[in-house]
């Protein structure tokens, strides 16, 4: 009769090998959350996870107040402020990676706040949305710009693609000078224009869009003169305050489609 051998240390060796391995599983299991458990980590309790703080707004996930302003950085995020510069500096104000292309208009098309190339096309952001570019495809997409007036509720909202990139109350046209309505087109950008007439003198008024030719030249342009934005108020331009406007002109090109109504 064959004699079979079997030799027990070995075996209870690999026993306790694979039990260790076992219990090695289990331990990372326990200790590394799932990852939807992840995205909601938030260790400063800013309201923010780690996962946004680090890969989008590139604020301090330790430091609920990363610019040391007294407000934490989700309340200046959901007002339109900078979490990462202080001295109340809107997102629309600062440009994180000087990629030319503002906070703001960042965080809405997700290009990255930190990558001045985001689809590595070897242009920058900003120099892309200038020239109506996706900054997000490098096979030179184009979108369309597009600028709404809406003289019933005295507003304006502006587009690039199917993205909101402002939107702000205006002064349109008083009822005896009112502002045209229709299909326009911006056919030149003026930078700095004197407008003048009978009752009136504005000097060196900035950033002006003009977008009609009939009797008179038309524009949407800054306006220093009153602060009723909301109301009628203009001789049938479209009046925007100089916080507004800024960034409406540089975004603006000629041929920017408008629709007025």
């Amino acid at each position: 009769m064959n004699m079979i051998f079997v030799n027990t240390r070995f075996f209870c060796y690999n026993i306790d090998m694979y039990k260790y391995f076992f219990f090695l599983l289990l331990l990372l299991f326990l200790l590394i959350p799932f990852s939807s458990d992840a995205q909601d980590i938030d260790t400063d309790g800013d309201g923010l996870s780690d996962l946004e703080e680090t890969t989008i707004y590139f604020t301090d996930p330790k430091l609920a107040d990363t610019d040391g302003d007294g407000f934490d950085d989700q309340v200046e995020i959901g007002a339109g402020y900078s979490p990462r510069f202080g001295g109340k500096k809107k997102l629309i104000q600062v440009d994180s990676d000087k990629d030319y292309l503002n906070d703001l208009w960042e965080l809405t098309l997700g290009t990255g706040l930190m990558n001045p190339d985001s689809d590595g096309d070897k242009y920058l952001d900003g120099t892309e949305v200038a020239a109506g570019y996706d900054p997000l495809n490098s096979e030179k997409t184009k979108l369309d710009k597009l600028i709404k007036v809406d003289l019933k509720t005295q507003h304006l909202d502006y587009y690039f693609g199917d993205k909101l990139f402002g939107s702000f109350p205006i002064s349109g046209g008083v009822k005896s000078m009112p502002t045209p309505i229709g299909d326009f087109t911006i056919l030149d950008k003026v930078p700095v224009k004197h407008y003048g007439g009978g009752n009136f003198d504005y000097p060196n008024t900035k950033w002006n869009l003009h977008f009609v030719t009939k009797q008179y030249r038309y524009y949407i342009h800054g306006a220093y003169w009153h602060n009723n934005f909301g109301q009628p108020m203009s001789h049938g331009c479209v009046n925007v305050s100089y916080e507004n406007m800024e960034p409406l002109y540089w975004f603006a090109q000629v041929g920017t489609k408008v629709e007025i109504k």
